[in-house]
């Protein structure tokens, strides 16, 4: 439920506030640039899929660096959970707790949490925290993403425990963790980065205490936290009274063929509060598709972000007037022991599409639905030079969905990710793979006044034999939707062919899997080949609206044909003078609205 504030007066020197609250936030930048400094795999220091948080010795959120919004939703969960597992009257000074239980409010399994308490004078005056993804954490796939059908599959799974007491590493349970993954040195030394920002933090939380004092930090504290709540309950005041239903479909669970799940989301606003209600969704699938408490909490405040028009500072004041409804043991919260390790990372991004439906209805700012998948491929194997076992997560922008003012980004991660790819060079260096093709898919997309972004085509050639390939991929048959007469966005093609061989074939045809995004260890070996589309985004209103001068620069860019131009938008281009035809352009688009206008 929502949680009131303690204190509706805002005592902190406005000045000041504001210079406390940037100094927390760029503490936050901090902790995330040491993490990529001194990080081993790519996910922390390519992808940067972690999150910086900082929170006052209440265990509400303060500060948070801008990193991966799927994360830092959760943390205002998760972070609080563990705590109080542990017991705040059990932490010393220089003690780390860690965990990474999906069902404690966690996203999913590979999301390590790692929590530190700030002592001054004998007493907790706030914690420093971070989350970030750990590429394998053991389970039957390298890099954890396949078609799991319950939580023993996806790896190791840690309560919140202590893992550091008295600034000393506990010994056990860092060789229960390094025994249980492939890639113990990369597990180890990203943990040792986490848990480094911490203490780092930490330092320059006492710089600030020290010099502005005790009883001011907490003031501060607090009124970060009111000025946040006040301005998202204005927002939410300024939209419509009522109640707002959308519903969208996951295409499959990995596990039972040409199933469908539903997320089913209903807005409630009254007056300044907000209730974001999944009840009529599915119930939990047999796969690894569902979603955490802690990941359908983020995903509604990801889209509610989205649609607000100021600037409001993110912490745990902001979340307040937002309640979340998600019945246990639906496809929005997880019970034990279901699988949920895709449900963070490609259920998420069709949550907060469906959510941004629903917003649509009262609100200009929401927008088409986007490619809805993370392209989370992994690759495991036996390194040809090394002997040695490695584990890679391949993640791939999609093109997101057109919107009022302007169309849909292309190749960019999905919303609750903001993640980079790893770089070609980087990935060659490392593994055995080449990039033999890597571009914009032009040609469909989602068409619109304002068009879906496009997504990516790449091509992978494989150096080596016994190269094993898992992934958690959507949008295989399920497109990205259009809003307001926009057209729907394209698929995602995931096709393999064997050495010598010249047609591409999908896993279910090549392997038997029973999805064609969702499977488990397949087999590569020198010379064969994985072809890689991702598919593009919804558009936003109708076609025929299009500036044709935009339909212009995208046939000079080589994404769409003179004949696609004349087909969606009824724009005739003069391909030898490279211009749009105005007067043949008018007459097509008059005669496909009937001589009448839209």
């Amino acid at each position: 439920m929502a949680v009131a504030a303690t204190s509706t007066e805002i005592r902190t020197d406005p000045f000041l506030l504001e210079i406390i609250r940037n100094f927390l936030i760029t503490t936050c930048k901090e902790m995330g640039i040491a993490m990529m400094r001194t990080s081993y795999s790519p996910m922390f220091n390519e992808a940067l899929d972690f999150s910086c948080v900082v929170f006052d010795g209440k265990g509400e959120m303060v500060a948070q660096a801008p990193y991966v919004p799927a994360q830092i939703g959760s943390t205002v969960h998760v972070v609080p959970t563990a705590i109080a597992e542990v017991g705040a009257e059990n932490l010393e000074p220089g003690d780390v707790i860690f965990t990474n239980d999906p069902y404690r409010s966690n996203c999913h399994l590979p999301e390590f949490v790692v929590v530190k308490p700030y002592f001054k004078d004998g007493r907790i005056l706030a914690y420093t925290a971070n989350i970030a993804h750990m590429t394998d954490v053991g389970g039957m796939v390298p890099a954890a993403f396949g078609d799991h059908q319950n939580i023993f599959q996806e790896g190791i799974r840690f309560p919140p425990v202590k893992i550091y007491e008295r600034d000393e590493e506990i010994e056990s349970v860092f060789k229960i963790l390094i025994s249980n993954v492939r890639t113990p040195k990369h597990s180890y030394g990203d943990m040792k980065a986490m848990i480094g920002s911490l203490y780092l933090a930490e330092r320059r939380i006492d710089e600030l205490v020290t010099r502005h004092g005790v009883e001011t930090f907490e003031q501060c504290c607090d009124d970060v936290k009111l000025v946040s709540e006040r301005l998202m309950r204005a927002e939410i005041a300024a939209w419509p009274d009522g109640e707002y239903e959308a519903e969208g479909l996951l295409e499959d669970d990995g596990v039972v063929p040409d199933r469908p799940w539903k997320i089913k989301a209903t807005l409630v606003i009254r007056g300044d509060e907000l209730i974001v209600d999944f009840t009529g969704s599915d119930s939990q699938c047999f796969g690894p598709a569902n979603q955490t408490f802690g990941t359908t909490a983020s995903a509604a405040y990801n889209a509610v972000l989205h649609m607000v028009s100021s600037d409001i500072p993110y912490n745990h004041g902001c979340y307040r007037p937002i309640s979340v409804i998600a019945p246990p043991g639906s496809f929005m919260n997880v019970s034990y022991p279901g699988a949920c390790v895709g449900g963070n990372s490609d259920t998420h991004p069709t949550t907060v599409d469906v959510l941004l439906e629903a917003f649509s209805q009262f609100s200009g700012r929401s927008s088409a639905a986007d490619g809805g998948t993370c392209g989370c491929i992994g690759f495991g194997g036996q390194d040809p030079e090394t002997g040695e076992p490695y584990a890679h997560l391949h993640l791939e922008g999609v093109g997101w969905g057109g919107r009022a003012d302007a169309d849909g980004n292309d190749v960019q991660f999905v919303k609750n990710g903001n993640c980079a790819n790893t770089p070609v060079e980087v990935a060659e260096a490392r593994y055995p793979f080449l990039n033999i093709e890597y571009q914009l898919e032009p040609g469909q997309v989602g068409h619109g006044k304002h068009r879906g972004g496009f997504g990516s085509r790449r091509v992978f050639r494989f150096l080596a034999d016994g190269v094993h390939i898992s992934s958690h991929t959507n949008r295989h048959r399920v497109k990205a939707w259009g809003l307001f007469g926009g057209g729907e966005g394209t698929n995602t093609i995931l096709a393999f062919r064997r050495a010598g061989e010249t047609e591409w074939v999908r896993a279910r045809e090549a392997f038997g899997s029973a999805s064609y995004g969702k499977f488990s260890n397949i087999v590569m070996n020198e010379g064969d080949e994985m072809l890689f589309v991702t598919p593009s985004g919804g558009g936003y209103g109708e076609p025929l609206e299009r500036d044709p001068e935009l339909v212009l620069i995208d046939w000079r860019d080589e994404l769409l044909s003179a004949e696609q131009a004349r087909e969606h938008y009824g724009v005739v281009i003069d391909e030898a003078a490279g211009s749009v035809d105005a007067a043949a352009t008018e007459a097509l688009r008059s005669e496909r609205r009937g001589g009448a206008g839209l």
